[in-house]
């Protein structure tokens, strides 16, 4: 006699019991995983506002420009005219401003800040789109129990969906969203400091010091199981 055919086993038992566990089970990561998607759009609302006030630090500012392009007016001016400026205004100064500008280069410092926060940002981001797919993942997963279908065709449905499951390594998948939510918390902070340290050396001290204190707190509630 079959398997499914015996009393003791029963394929709408089996069906249930899977069932109540997959949705329990899913219902955990639905949950984890808006809670993240909540703090990732957060933190990339506040990223994306220091983000616009320090990417400016990139380019030239306006003053140059405009100073670069007044030279370059007085020196046509001059060459138009056959004005002869006196020494105390530093002709030869005015004459190379105007024929070879200074290239612009960005800060060390400015590059690490922007740097920081634009990989930030990309964490950010990259955890969000993590946690769409994860639920689109959940779902489709879930769909194994239809109604339409018998249990014994449901529990093999479901059978075939857990190996890829555990193939696929969702569950990993899935756990790495909060860790790249902590590097990008890291690297913000870390461009936070690099930019205090520019503004205020107290400030920026103490800064350091909490953020070491917090770095370490992170770092020892992951590591201790």
């Amino acid at each position: 006699q079959r398997p499914e055919e015996t009393p003791l086993f029963c394929w709408a038992g089996v069906e249930e019991h899977l069932s109540t566990h997959d949705g329990g089970e899913m219902d955990d990561y639905v949950d984890d995983i808006d809670t993240l998607l909540v703090f990732a759009g957060l933190f990339s609302a506040i990223l994306t506002a220091f983000i616009t006030q320090t990417y400016p630090s990139l380019q030239p500012s306006g003053l140059d420009t405009t100073n670069q392009l007044l030279a370059l007016s007085i020196q046509t001016h001059l060459y138009t005219t056959g004005t002869v400026l006196p020494d105390s205004l530093n002709p030869d100064l005015i004459s190379h401003a105007a024929i070879s500008p200074t290239p612009f280069t960005p800060s060390a410092s400015v590059r690490w800040i922007n740097t920081l926060f634009f990989l930030s940002l990309l964490f950010s981001l990259a955890a969000a789109l993590f946690g769409i797919l994860a639920k689109q993942w959940l779902r489709e997963y879930m769909k194994w129990n239809s109604p339409s279908a018998t249990p014994r065709e449901n529990v093999l449905v479901r059978q075939i969906r857990i190996e890829a499951w555990e193939a696929w390594r969702v569950a990993a998948i899935i756990s790495t969203i909060p860790i790249l939510l902590e590097l990008g918390m890291f690297e913000f902070l870390a461009g936070i400091i690099i930019l205090l340290w520019t503004l205020d050396d107290v400030v920026a001290q103490v800064i350091t010091f909490f953020g070491a204190v917090f770095t370490g707190i992170i770092c020892a509630f992951t590591v201790t199981p």
